[in-house]
């Protein structure tokens, strides 16, 4: 009877780590708050970086030149540091994912981080038609717009309504994390 109970037992635990899928919930839970906070990291950085030296460029610029001379090089400025932006920007989700993907996520929030996963895809997808638009781009409207009416900028409704759907369904196995889910993208 021991031995009986002893096996059961062990099917019992078997069965509920086989149930549960991925790393344990904590484990989890850390990696992909820390992914977030990296990623928030990195992004802070670039657009801090670029802005600046946009600032310093035109600075320069209102030097050197002025009038429509002075608009026409500010705006190839602009459209030129916001290909670069976005290009890093790119590049920055593109490693983003593949951590996210790489991360073996509990049952318990697995359709959760999948729905974040593919809004973060989403939201990679819109960057490509941003920088096949921008070197063409001839105002600073054109730019506003190029910008403004990408998939991109469309997506990061998306990608903060799932982020903080994974963040509460977290939350509700007990755990809390921070993934930086407002302004993400």
């Amino acid at each position: 009877m021991i031995r009986f109970i002893a096996t059961l037992t062990l099917v019992g635990a078997f069965c509920v780590a086989c149930s549960s899928g991925g790393v344990p919930l904590d484990t989890y839970a850390s990696d992909v708050e820390a992914g977030a906070a990296a990623h928030a990291h990195e992004i802070d950085d670039l657009r801090s970086r670029y802005l600046a030296e946009l600032d310093d460029a035109v600075a320069g610029l209102q030097q050197s030149l002025e009038g429509a001379a002075l608009v026409d090089a500010a705006v190839h400025e602009t459209a030129g540091r916001s290909l670069a932006l976005f290009a890093s920007l790119g590049d920055a989700l593109d490693r983003y994912i593949r951590d996210l993907e790489n991360l073996d996520a509990p049952t318990v929030v697995s359709s959760e981080h999948q729905e974040f996963v593919d809004a973060l895809i989403s939201s990679r997808a819109g960057i490509s038609p941003i920088l096949e638009a921008l070197p063409t781009s001839t105002s600073f409207d054109e730019i506003d717009r190029v910008i403004a009416g990408s998939g991109f900028t469309d997506a990061q409704l998306r990608v903060e309504a799932v982020c903080t759907t994974l963040e509460r369904a977290i939350g509700r196995q007990g755990v809390e994390v921070d993934l930086r889910c407002a302004g993400m993208g």
